[in-house]
């Protein structure tokens, strides 16, 4: 399972057991929604995401992570993704994405929308990040209660 040009999984089975674990841990913060679609096509979306608090009005926040994979000789390949976490609490945001961009195919690239100011960019720099290495750091920022903070993070320079 390395994540070096993407993540793959060898059969229907592994990415049955992938998803299992996924909606296990987002069932901890609420009830996830899923749509996993294309399981016997060549290429699949799966795209799961899960509110935490009462809609519409108190929802706190919200994780949303959306991956298409490409079915090859090896099994399941992870092409692109969209890994999103909306801080409803302090209108923020902060997502991992990994596709095209700026005419450059399978681009890595963090959005950081801080509370109450502009971004300093649109795109910073990114690495490569597994749906539940990105859920860890995004729950855990939830869980402190902090807001979302872009300092550090270095501009990308596609825009």
């Amino acid at each position: 399972m390395a994540l070096a040009r993407g993540l793959t999984l060898r059969d229907d089975h592994a990415f049955e057991q992938r998803t299992a674990t996924i909606l296990a841990i987002l069932d901890d913060l609420g009830s996830p929604s899923l749509d996993d679609t294309g399981k016997a096509d060549a290429l699949r979306r799966f795209h799961v995401e899960v509110d935490i608090g009462e809609a519409p009005l108190a929802i706190q926040a919200r994780f949303r992570y959306l991956e298409w994979w490409s079915r090859d000789g090896r099994g399941w390949r992870l092409t692109k993704y969209q890994y999103d976490y909306f801080d409803r609490v302090h209108r923020s945001r902060l997502a991992y994405h990994r596709h095209h961009l700026a005419g450059e195919p399978d681009l890595l690239h963090i959005h950081c929308e801080p509370s109450g100011k502009p971004p300093s960019a649109r795109h910073f720099r990114a690495y490569e990040v597994d749906l539940l290495e990105a859920h860890e750091e995004l729950a855990a920022l939830y869980v402190s209660g902090r807001a979302i903070d872009c300092a550090g993070l270095r501009p990308l320079r596609v825009d």
